[in-house]
């Protein structure tokens, strides 16, 4: 059961953080001139993002193994676990391509949980020490999402700097109206579940059998680092048989 309510958790998380807009037509957001890679690397608290009620989110930007690509794992808490009293935390790791070295700022990223493949990943303003902030926009059919992320050093932002991305957005014709505000109150660093979704999230990938995600449930680990899990039908039960994922225990962690 722990794993369903996960797993719907983190598809709701998924799904939010974005507006939807007819067309497939992404506005053109000007990526940072000049941007330097290696002084956006680190820790930083996401403030402000597009529709979202999760909590405590904090991005973690590291260089990647392959030339010109990053990693960007995100930590939360879900809002739906909280409401249901989980004691938790979440993170999913993103991978961000640089396509042109030349024009670093105007990257592509690769969410696992997302279906609907890469998207945008626009740096569009930083002075590198005080805040952040990126546009996102991925396609789907005869639709594109949008997506907009500000973020601090620090737990806190001078509104200055709020203020001059809705400029910049202004400018852009993207409307900011959606931008919610990330509360960073009561974040634990670590929870009695501690879940961490890397590769793919919906099956894109093989994966264990059945049989072994069963075993492997059933001796009540409580960490994982949950991979390629697939919902292939309605109402998931633990017993149902349309449940197929891989769960592989987080090392740093100790067996139970």
């Amino acid at each position: 059961m722990k794993i369903v309510l996960v797993m719907v958790a983190v598809m709701v998380a998924g799904a939010v953080g974005h507006t939807l807009h007819l067309g497939r037509t992404c506005p053109d957001v000007l990526p940072f001139p000049n941007l330097s890679v290696d002084k956006v690397l680190g820790r930083w608290y996401v403030l402000h993002k597009f529709d979202t009620d999760n909590t405590c989110l904090v991005w973690n930007v590291t260089r990647g193994e392959i030339p010109d690509t990053l990693l960007v794992t995100e930590t939360r808490q879900l809002s739906v676990l909280d409401t249901l009293g989980v004691d938790h935390t979440h993170a999913v790791t993103a991978m961000v391509d640089i396509p042109n070295p030349e024009v670093p700022g105007k990257m592509r990223i690769r969410w696992p949980t997302s279906l609907t493949g890469k998207a945008d990943f626009i740096v569009f303003d930083t002075d590198y020490e005080t805040y952040m902030s990126v546009f996102e926009c991925d396609r789907a059919g005869l639709l594109h999402r949008r997506s907009v992320t500000i973020l601090s050093r620090t737990r806190t932002i001078d509104d200055m700097f709020v203020s001059r991305v809705r400029r910049l957005l202004d400018t852009a014709d993207v409307s900011h109206s959606a931008l919610s505000t990330i509360s960073h109150d009561s974040c634990r660093q670590s929870g009695q579940h501690n879940w961490h979704v890397d590769e793919e999230l919906f099956g894109l990938l093989p994966g264990v059998d059945e049989e072994e995600v069963r075993r492997r449930v059933s001796q009540g680990v409580v960490d994982y680092d949950i991979t390629q899990v697939e919902i292939i039908s309605d109402g998931v039960t633990p017993d149902d048989s349309s449940f197929r994922g891989s769960l592989r225990r987080d090392q740093s962690e100790p067996a139970v």
